[in-house]
């Protein structure tokens, strides 16, 4: 290893256990535990080097300190020259001076390397994630510009192709459902002053969103340090602000980049997230960009430096130039400003007299611009001539506007308003122009002064209260259009003399405006409208070096190279016969590459076959080794892997017993289907009963009572116990006496105990009552005696005598529910037969003050009754199943397919373990496979069914397999699989295991939500289409599932049409079915085609939020409503959403807080809790009438909406809102006061869930060392000293024992002397185990967890990096989890967890996502990116699972309240669909149907791949998308050699396909191979070593990184001479001759998807192309009767093609041509065909960013090779050091599928590319390994 230390952070799955011991002690680990103290320091300062040094450079070293000055007022202040450790400390006063210019530039480098440095830690993410309804962000409106403005596809001067870009922008982010505003500040207008075409666009810009568009657009705050943008910000709390990091890209304007440096610190000081502008792309369902965090730091540096960040602000605006500078350069600016505002006052107040309300604002502005120019215009010139100045108008003449006459001025202005008017009236694709002539500068300059006009104008427009029409604002110029006009008037002067000429619909408006512009300019003399000239001097001949004429171009076109394929014949069949095919003697296809045909039989990152024959299968089970020493290891290691997975097991259930699964011929002894009785025979004989059924029911009868008797024996026995626990300990008390009624089998005895059990706790409450008065009564001795009521009634009523009713009716008297009383003396009248009387009873002792129905919802809801079915299930052993789960069952039973959506812990897993026992007793060979999104819960699904199930199999077989892309076991052997969703992909397009996939009965998706997730979505469309077979798919979290029920039949409807009419495949020969019968044919069971959909939205236990208070060093948790988070516009607009469920105390609240904020509410009585009709007299209230009580309290309150009571409303939601500050404070040193005071709550266990792994890492270190250093406070100082000579001690005794204990034949002594050192040993660990054994209040760890098994836990973790650190928070209750721990560490946190060892756990979302930790408290530490609404939903379900906890606690902590909201009534994420192919897989489906056993079955599953797509479902215009993509796809991979004329994948068919995870990096490659390139890198070792050199070694990584390493940082990074300690973090280019190559590919791949885009450019929806996507606005134009001779003239002057093109790209010039370049095509191609770059498999060398700056790629694959350092991957490269590790094992398997497919391709096995990539694939994975350790 080269440089730096290795991370102690391993990969997430590290393989296998295989090769470790088990041992019930600790053994060797006894050995870590004495240098645990040592482990703990070593790791404690790690951490804490690593935050130091991970983190921004200092602010405080670059800006000045705060300086204060004379004056007043904001922009009062003096800038220092220097800062801090600078070296220049004098005060530099704000002024104009050259010292105080450098001074800001200065100020503003320090600030530009100070935000660069937090940009190298930002990560280019999801923006959206894939959830966004609970995000709000702003985008800054001048940064949007600044997007497009420099847009490359954009022409100077387009305006309306620039609204284009900036609608589809905006369009997309809220197809996507973004919720956005966009904030324009007054003071950053500065900026664009340079250009007053910048300024008009800025102020239409404004306009246009405001009043054509539903985004909401803020102009009111003048900066970012404006009070009312600082209320906005705490009032909103926004997800992020959308920056620009860079202003004019192209120039060095770093004032106007200052502004935005300004912006952004101000930002992130403020703890609001920054994402910049530049570097953001998207795709079909995301957006991208790079995130940058605020951190404490951050904040902290800002408020040092605030007072100077407020001084550059005021002082970039003060030196900002004047917009009219560049106009007015030796003038009195000012008076000429003043001059035009007064002009353009005057022409609107002329105009508005002669113009109606509700005109075209193009025409009005048009207008208004050419009289204010033409008579400012004519003033200068007027009072250049007063003043006599001829050498000033002579240099007018050349280069301001002075140089034309007013009439030259004036035909300027008719070409202008004739441009206005064609604007109006020609369709777009008419205005596709290619000018190539220039204006003079006198010309330019004019139109300069009407530019400025009509900026000015629009600046007054909102203040003047004029009616307009808006919506031709967006294309109020189009500078192309207008050089048309002028030099056809300039060439072909006929063409405009008459309105006749320019047709009567633009020649009549154009002179209608004309003569609007001579009416308002009544000083000078304009003209008539005709004839429209050009006066000479106007405008420049076409330049030499011009543009050259594209008419001769030729598109490229492409003849179809024919393929037969009974695949494309079929899916794309009616489209061939449209094409044209090129015959087989053209050169291209007789140039066809010919190569080795490909066969898929080996795993993709290994030698193994991917086939096991059973013979194969059979010497893996046999051991075939002869060495005994490697035989036993191999059975251990096999062994141990059964018994971990089963001690894994453990915690995973209560009981966590091995389920025997008989074999088929013992299914019929325990049915697993429920079955009704049988009704068959004679009904009379049925009625007498036989000697034998009374025997049996005496024998019932008589062990009934023995049973009774034994219980009542047992009561006798417990009951004195009980009762004195009760009296001394009510708690405790109660869970005795419920353990109790758990084991005991009688009812009656059950209700004795219940009576007295509620007997005792009324004397606990009359205790209570008389030693504490009247007012201070504890509430929980009521609950607790309430609660035993509820449970004798609600279980056992039908068993209470009167007598005891009678006790129940006083214990309720006594508590005040007379209401009550009175019920159950109405139970008693109805069961008294006998004439009992009842004793009468006086006033309440003891009322509590509350009525009953108050009482149950106020102090009762997590114990009310539960809507349970007491009828058991044949099918369920250990519990009672609800209605729903029934029907899961039932669907199973049927072979049905299943979509459940269910809350988290509701019981939805069952049905999984259900299905698969059913496959289990039905043969010995059907497989059922459970699809997991993620390794951990393929791990912990793994360890449940080795602990569920164990059947006797033939030998070869298993019952549990499991497959992921790092390791596999038992695949083709076992009866149930658990997979990921690609590993499960590879063995169902495999073409040889049809036989195997055959085999499979049932498939379980669990967590099918991920359909819709950022990576690897579109493997779980392709899964679901695949399989023949019924499937479950399981998620808590779609809105959407009617939707996706509905797809998934489409699918299955499909697969029925299949079976139905095909024959027998021909896979079931007679050979096949020979074996078939020796393993056990499983039952052929009519497979049912429906799918069903199961819903149920209840959670079992409530969970009540709470938002974290910090004063006075406490902390306080104030209770969140969850009604608080709504709005009247949401509850308006969405209504109260369906999973924002209230507990039974929030219900109540609600009530009380209606009532309140509405006097008069008619219904207040009526919903009064104690009139409630659900609720009137009811002594045991159930959930489901709180439910239904919640429900009919939403609905009131959104009938207040409807009614207009928004007054009411608002006061609800605002009474509801927390009176809590401090929720998103900073929480440092303060995390150990936070455990402990829920501590001392009772609300541990908790999980802690952070999205940082340092946070993680972070408070659980912290939280050890105040546990250690409260423990040294309590030690005595002679206790150290005594630890360190016992561990001596034990060093000495432990050595010798290892030695001594090898001798074979010990003498007598020697025995002797061992024993005495035995007993010794004993001795001292029993000493040393006193010493370091942990007081109560030094550790949150429950001590009474079994040793044994800790010994266990901690033994595997032995070999661990830093094992000791990990122990010793281990035993302190202490743990923390992330996907880059130690796969030992991890699974240790998880099982300690679940067996209530640990208590407290720190962790990253990898615990969402399905992990069975149930826990009491979840507490969000952090807000973040990845925080949104569905990972808060399955991080806060982790909280209060069944059977554990009463209750769920959700606590906030340094999450805004304005986020709070967002996450609570946010809907869940609805699943859309992705584009369904790729080119990879294309080929890997004409590879299944050409070499698959099964060619019937490889087409059919084929085709429902290519058929089936979510994103096609009932749209046929996108199929018809599909079909096209999938035949230029074969095109493609016909030219390029990876297909033959007959459809069969040849030569490096099987690389591509190996390595498809990186497309289009894996064809480049094979393009190396070709090209011979690889071998001229690849020069033989020198002998005799067979060693390559490290260069070439190098050479390979940095080619290999530049195709499958492709990550790109952001382009500002490489502004800034930044330094790195250990990596070179920027990515060196590709060597010459492989760049040329790839531009030789894509050349090669353009010319074919060019003519892609041509084929499918008429099925894009042409009416919506012409529309501006955001506000709708059309322009398609007039229909005009016949071309006018001026349009005839102009059409020639577009000659390029544009059938292809946007409409709006073609005003920049774009045409067909444009697609067949190298470049961004997502600008211009039509919007409507949902088409991308991504789709189109090229490789760009160069990526650029929106401002047209070029963004280096990260070198971490090549760095980590030289270095070997995770760390330094963290600090230098900006990766988290969990994603560092997952993307250098990517690469690491991508080096392996290289090697493995070229050694499996080329016949030589001495080739010298193939040993390279041998012994690169070894160097690079043992580096890997290094830091797995």
């Amino acid at each position: 290893m080269e440089g730096g230390s290795r991370s102690g952070y391993p990969d997430e799955e590290n393989g296998s256990d295989l090769g470790e011991e088990e041992s019930d002690s600790l053994g060797e680990s006894d050995e870590d535990s004495l240098d645990e103290e040592a482990a703990v320091e070593m790791k404690l300062r790690s951490i804490k080097q690593l935050s130091d040094t991970v983190g921004e450079l200092k602010l405080d070293k670059l800006l000045p300190e705060p300086s204060t000055c004379e004056g007043s007022g904001e922009g009062a202040g003096t800038l220092q020259a220097g800062a801090k450790g600078l070296g220049v400390n004098k005060a530099v006063p704000l002024g104009k001076g050259e010292a105080a210019s450098d001074a800001l530039k200065g100020n503003l480098r320090s600030l530009s390397r100070y935000l660069t440095s937090i940009y190298t830690k930002s990560q280019k993410l999801s923006l959206l994630r894939d959830f966004v309804e609970s995000e709000f962000f702003v985008i800054d409106g001048d940064s949007l510009m600044m997007m497009f403005i420099h847009e490359d596809s954009l022409d100077i001067g387009q305006n309306l192709h620039f609204f284009y870009l900036v609608e589809c922008f905006l369009f997309d982010l809220s197809q996507k459902m973004a919720k956005y505003v966009v904030t324009f500040f007054k003071d950053t207008e500065c900026i664009w002053n340079e250009s007053c075409l910048y300024l008009s666009i800025r102020a239409a810009l404004i306009l246009h969103l405001q009043y054509k568009t539903n985004v909401r657009v803020h102009t009111e705050f003048s900066n970012c340090f404006d009070s009312k943008w600082m209320s906005f910000l705490e009032e909103n709390h926004p997800y992020f602000i959308l920056i620009s990091d860079k202003a004019f890209p192209r120039q060095r304007r770093h004032l106007a980049t200052g502004m935005f440096h300004t912006l952004m610190l101000h930002t992130l000081g403020h703890k609001v997230s920054v994402v910049l502008s530049s570097g953001m792309s998207q795709d079909i369902l995301r957006v991208y960009g790079y995130h940058a965090c605020s951190r404490p730091s951050i904040v902290s540096t800002f408020q040092e430096n605030k007072a100077n960040l407020r001084s550059i602000q005021v002082h970039l605006v003060s030196r900002a130039p004047k917009f009219s500078e560049h106009m007015f350069q030796n003038e009195n600016e000012e008076e000429l400003v003043k001059r035009m505002q007064s002009e353009i006052h005057l022409s609107y107040s002329r105009l508005k007299a002669l113009r109606p309300s509700r005109s075209d604002i193009s025409r009005i502005v048009c207008a208004v611009s050419c009289s204010v120019a033409l008579n400012l215009h004519a003033r200068q010139l007027m009072k250049a001539e007063t003043a006599g100045q001829k050498g000033a108008r002579t240099e007018g003449k050349e280069d301001g506007p002075q140089g034309l006459t007013i009439p030259a001025a004036a035909d300027l202005c008719r070409m202008y308003c004739l441009h206005v008017a064609l604007l109006r009236n020609l369709p777009l694709s008419q205005r596709a122009l290619k000018p190539n002539s220039q204006w003079t500068g006198p010309a330019r300059n004019f139109l300069l002064l009407r530019r400025m006009a009509e900026y000015l104008f629009l600046k007054k427009l909102p203040v003047t209260g004029w009616d307009l029409d808006l919506t031709y604002l967006t294309d109020l110029s189009d500078n192309h259009l207008l050089m048309i006009v002028a030099t056809m008037c300039a060439e072909v002067p006929a063409c405009a003399e008459s309105e006749h000429r320019l047709g009567r619909k633009i020649g009549g408006e154009y002179r209608h405006i004309w003569e609007t512009v001579a009416k308002i300019s009544p000083d000078i003399d304009v003209g008539p409208a005709f004839p429209v000239m050009c006066t000479p001097g106007i405008v420049l001949p076409p330049a030499s070096d011009a543009e050259p004429d594209t008419s001769s171009q030729r598109i490229p076109t492409i003849g179809l190279i024919p393929i037969t394929s009974p695949l494309a014949e079929e899916f794309v069949g009616d489209l061939l016969e449209q094409l044209p095919h090129l015959g087989s003697e053209d050169p291209a296809v007789e140039s066809l590459l010919k190569w080795k045909t490909f066969d898929e039989v080996l795993h993709w990152h290994s030698r193994k076959p991917l086939v096991e024959s059973q013979y194969g299968i059979m010497n893996d089970m046999r051991i075939t080794t002869k060495d005994p020493w490697e035989r036993k290891k191999i059975l251990r290691s096999q062994q141990k892997q059964v018994v971990f997975e089963r001690l894994y097991a453990e915690t995973l259930e209560e009981n966590a017993a091995v389920t025997i699964v008989t074999s088929q011929g013992a299914v019929s002894k325990g049915p697993s289907k429920q079955q009704p009785p049988s009704e068959k025979g004679n009904s009379k004989k049925a009625e007498i009963p036989k000697k034998k059924d009374l025997i049996i029911e005496a024998q019932n009868k008589k062990k009934k009572e023995e049973e009774e008797r034994k219980s009542m024996e047992a009561w006798n026995t417990r009951q004195e116990s009980i009762k004195r626990e009760i009296s001394q300990d009510m708690d405790k008390g109660i869970k005795s006496l419920e353990k109790f009624l758990q084991n005991c089998n009688s009812d009656n005895v059950k209700v004795i105990a219940e009576m007295e059990a509620i007997e005792c706790c009324y004397k606990a409450w009359v205790e209570n009552c008389q030693s504490k008065g009247k007012h201070s009564k504890d509430m929980d001795f009521a609950v607790f005696l309430m609660r035993r009521i509820h449970d004798v009634l609600g279980r056992h009523e039908d068993l209470l005598t009167p007598k005891m009713l009678n006790k129940l009716a006083q214990y309720l008297n006594s508590l005040g529910f007379l209401n009550l009383r009175d019920t159950i003396m109405k139970m008693i009248d109805a069961k008294q037969d006998q004439g009992v009387k009842t004793k009468a009873m006086g006033d309440p002792k003891f009322p509590l003050g509350i009525g009953a129905s108050r009482f149950q919802l106020q102090y009762m809801g997590p114990y009310l009754f539960r809507e349970e079915r007491k009828d058991p299930d044949p099918r369920v052993q250990n519990f009672i199943p609800d209605a729903w789960q029934r029907e899961l069952l039932d669907a199973v039973d049927n072979n049905e397919s299943a979509v459940i959506v269910a809350p988290t812990s509701s019981g939805k897993t069952y049905a999984s373990y259900y299905c698969m026992e059913k496959v289990l007793r039905a043969s010995d060979t059907g497989i059922v496979v459970y699809v997991s999104p993620t390794k951990a819960l393929v791990n912990q699904v793994v360890a449940t069914v080795y602990g569920r199930f164990t059947k006797s199999l033939p030998q070869g077989m298993v019952v549990c397999g499991y497959f992921t892309r790092d390791y596999r076991s038992h695949v083709h052997n076992c009866q149930v699989l658990v997979t990921v969703p690609q590993c499960l992909e590879i063995l169902l397009l495999s073409p040889h295991l049809q036989d195997w996939a055959s085999r499979i009965q049932y498939v379980i998706f669990d967590e099918v939500h991920c359909l819709g997730g950022e990576i690897g979505a579109e493997v779980w469309e392709h899964l679901l289409a695949l399989i023949r077979c019924p499937f479950l798919a399981l998620s808590a979290t779609i809105s959407n599932p009617e939707d996706l029920t509905q797809w998934l039949q489409s699918v299955k409807t499909y697969w029925e049409t299949v079976e139905n009419s095909s024959e027998e495949p021909p896979s079931t020969n007679a050979k096949r079915k020979s074996k078939k019968k020796q393993q056990g044919e499983p039952r052929k069971c009519s497979q049912s085609f429906k799918v069903r959909l199961v819903t149920y939205g209840e959670r079992y236990n409530d969970l009540e939020k709470y938002v974290c208070d910090f004063k006075n060093n406490k902390y306080k948790f104030v209770p969140y409503h969850p009604c608080a988070a709504l709005t009247v516009n949401h509850v308006r607009n969405y209504g109260i959403p369906s999973d924002l469920a209230l507990s039974p105390p929030e219900s109540l609240r609600l009530y009380d807080v209606m009532v309140q904020a509405f006097p008069t509410w008619p219904r207040a009585q009526e919903l009064e809790p104690e009139e409630y009709k659900c609720f009137k007299n009811k002594v045991v209230i159930r959930k489901r009438d709180v439910r239904e009580y919640e429900a009919e309290l939403k609905r009131e309150l959104v009938g207040w909406v409807e009614a207009g009571r928004r007054n009411e409303v608002e006061a609800v939601l605002r009474l509801l809102n927390p009176p809590a500050e401090g929720t998103f404070g900073r929480y440092e040193g303060s995390f150990p006061l936070l455990v402990e005071t829920l501590q001392k709550m009772d609300l541990l266990p908790a999980l802690f869930f952070a999205f940082d792994i340092k946070l993680v890492e972070l408070v659980a270190s912290e939280l050890l060392e105040h546990l250690k250093q409260k423990l040294e406070r309590r030690r005595k100082p002679e206790d150290a000293k005594m630890k360190r000579q016992v561990e001596n001690q034990l060093q000495k005794h432990s050595k010798y024992l290892e030695k001594e204990e090898t001798l074979t034949n010990p003498s007598k002594k020697q025995a002797e002397k061992l024993i005495l050192c035995r007993n010794r040993y004993d001795e001292l660990l029993t000493k040393y185990a006193k010493l370091t054994e942990l007081p109560p209040d030094c550790t949150f760890a429950q001590i009474s967890t079994d040793s044994k098994f800790m010994n266990k836990v901690f033994f595997r973790m032995r070999k661990v990096h830093i094992a000791g650190y990990y122990q010793s928070m281990l035993r302190r209750g202490i743990g923390y989890h992330h996907a880059s721990v130690n796969r030992h560490v991890r699974q240790a946190v998880e099982m300690l967890f679940r067996r209530g060892f640990i208590k407290v756990v720190s962790a990253t979302s990898t615990l969402a996502l399905g992990i069975n930790m149930p826990c009491r408290t979840v507490v969000f530490l952090q807000d973040s990116v990845h925080l949104d609404s569905l990972t808060y939903r399955q991080m806060s379900g982790r909280a209060g699972r069944r059977g554990m906890d009463n209750i769920g606690k959700v606590i906030f902590l340094n999450v805004p309240l304005p986020k709070i909201q967002r996450l609570i009534k946010a809907n869940v994420p609805q699943l859309k669909g992705q584009f369904p192919l790729s080119i990879t897989l294309v080929l890997r489906l004409m590879l299944l149907a050409a070499r698959a056993d099964d060619k019937l079955d490889a087409k059919a599953k084929a085709l429902s791949v290519l058929q089936h797509s979510m994103m096609t479902y009932n749209q046929p215009i996108k199929q018809n998308i599909v079909k096209l993509y999938f035949l230029f796809t074969l095109q493609f991979l016909l030219r390029e050699g990876y297909l033959d004329q007959d459809g069969e994948p040849q030569g490096f068919a099987g690389l591509v396909m190996h390595i498809h995870y990186h497309e289009p990096a894996n064809f480049v490659f094979i393009r190396f191979l070709l090209d011979g390139l690889l071998h001229k890198v690849c020069q033989p070792p020198k002998a005799p070593s067979r060693m390559f050199s490290e260069d070439v070694m190098e050479t390979l990584v940095l080619i290999l990184a530049n195709l499958f390493g492709r990550r790109h940082l952001p382009a500002c990074l490489k502004e800034e001479a930044i330094t790195f300690d250990q990596s070179k973090v920027f990515l060196d280019d590709l060597p010459d001759e492989f760049a040329a190559s790839v531009q030789e590919y894509n050349r090669s791949v353009l010319q074919i998807f060019g003519n892609f885009f041509l084929s499918i450019s008429n099925q894009a929806n042409l009416e919506e192309e012409y529309k501006l996507p955001l506000s709708g606005t059309s322009f398609k134009g007039l229909h005009l009767p016949g071309a006018n001779d001026f349009c005839s003239e102009m059409a020639k002057a577009s000659r390029s093609p544009t059938t292809a093109v946007s409409p709006f790209a073609c005003l920049s010039r774009h045409s067909d041509f444009d697609l067949f370049e190298e470049g961004n095509v997502d600008p211009i191609v039509f919007r409507t065909l949902g088409i991308h770059t991504h789709n189109i498999p090229v490789l760009h060398l160069k990526c650029y960013d929106r401002q047209g700056r070029c963004m280096p790629l990260n070198a971490y694959a090549l760095d980590f090779y030289k270095h070997g350092c995770l760390d330094a991957l963290h600090s230098d490269n900006g990766l988290n050091r969990g994603e560092a590790f997952q993307l250098v094992k990517d690469f690491s398997l991508v080096i392996a599928a290289i090697s493995t497919s070229l050694t499996e391709l080329c016949d030589n096995e001495d080739d010298l590319v193939v040993l390279a990539f041998q012994q690169l694939n070894e160097s690079y994975h043992s580096k890997f390994r290094m830091v797995c350790s």
